[in-house]
């Protein structure tokens, strides 16, 4: 399956900020190639704030995004979202320090229109997935 990819400009806009970095809302995604599939979510502004980022059906196949009307006009997907192809769905790493091993926040995935180059965190409400998952 094909991952679509951001805008020729690859400038990510979240309209809104993300949890705790509310005034950041242009970021762009930076990879190398050894890391795949990590990427990294660089803030414009400060660039200090850089997110280690992975697609989440690769983490865990069987899951299940949920997004609002709400989540689907500020990102501006049509009623059918199909992860890797028309969006985004990306896990925020904990890539550990040593002692613990690296995770994945299911529970709140950031999602991505290619088409728009919007973003946002969302989280999943009363739903099964952790802020923890092993990798």
């Amino acid at each position: 399956m094909a991952q679509p990819q951001p805008s020729p400009t690859g400038i990510i806009h979240f309209p809104d900020g993300l949890p705790g970095f509310e005034s950041l809302r242009q970021f762009v995604l930076l990879q190398e190639e050894e890391l795949l599939p990590i990427v990294f979510l660089v803030s414009l502004i400060e660039p200090k704030i850089c997110l280690p980022l992975a697609p989440i059906h690769q983490i865990r196949s069987d899951y299940q995004l949920r997004l609002t009307e709400d989540d689907r006009r500020i990102l501006g997907l049509p009623a059918e979202v199909i992860p890797g192809f028309n969006v985004l769905c990306m896990a925020v790493l904990n890539l550990g320090d040593g002692t613990q091993r690296p995770s994945a926040n299911l529970l709140a995935p950031i999602v991505i229109n290619p088409a728009n180059c919007t973003a946002k965190q969302i989280i999943q409400i009363d739903s099964p997935y952790s802020t923890a998952t092993e990798v």
